[in-house]
């Protein structure tokens, strides 16, 4: 079931300015858990395979998470779909999952390991739970595969971190400090929490 806060956060991460090119190249969407959080993540990737390469032309899509076993979970709500309702070819071998749509658009399932997307150029990037992947793996291994795509998008999602979150708390902090100034810039934050002076 769709809810609100995923519509909201769909709309955001791919609002297009005058020219039709994304507003955001990076967005960061966190909030409680069993929130619907795998079903956002869905429809984000499902929508950018299947109807941006009508605009973009064939689209590369990495889908990633700090362990293997949790990036393929969400490979197995969606390879299926893409199988039987739009043709894709799906190989199916843990650690090598890839879909393969008619388009030539191709979608990877990989773990933030600090390689990951190395010799890769990709339009999309998701990372689930980044509260626990390496800045190794976002800095250096998945930013530059963006660099040269036409209008790329690194979207993080995740639940509640902790200290040791630091590309999480990064990239928090400067979603706050945009909200704070009221400015407008290339990155997309949504945060669902108590606000700091609630009263316990």
């Amino acid at each position: 079931h769709r809810r609100p806060w995923q519509r909201r956060v769909w709309h955001g991460m791919t609002a297009r300015g005058q020219a039709g090119r994304l507003l955001h190249r990076s967005a960061l969407v966190a909030g409680a858990r069993q929130q619907g959080k795998t079903v956002a993540v869905a429809a984000l990737t499902g929508w950018w395979l299947t109807v941006r390469p009508l605009t973009h032309g064939p689209q590369t899509v990495l889908t990633t998470a700090h362990r293997l076993d949790v990036a393929v979970e969400l490979f197995h709500r969606l390879a299926d779909i893409l199988e039987v309702q739009f043709g894709a070819k799906v190989l199916r071998a843990y650690g090598r999952n890839q879909v393969e749509l008619p388009d030539g658009s191709r979608w990877l399932v990989k773990a933030a390991t600090g390689s990951v997307g190395h010799s890769l150029s990709l339009d999309l990037v998701v990372i689930d739970e980044v509260w626990n992947v390496g800045a190794d793996a976002v800095d250096q291994g998945l930013v530059p595969t963006m660099r040269a795509r036409p209008d790329p998008l690194l979207a993080m999602w995740s639940t509640a971190g902790t200290e040791a979150s630091d590309v999480m708390l990064r990239y928090r902090e400067l979603g706050i400090r945009q909200i704070d100034k009221g400015a407008d810039g290339r990155f997309y934050f949504a945060e669902w929490s108590p606000p700091p002076d609630v009263d316990p």
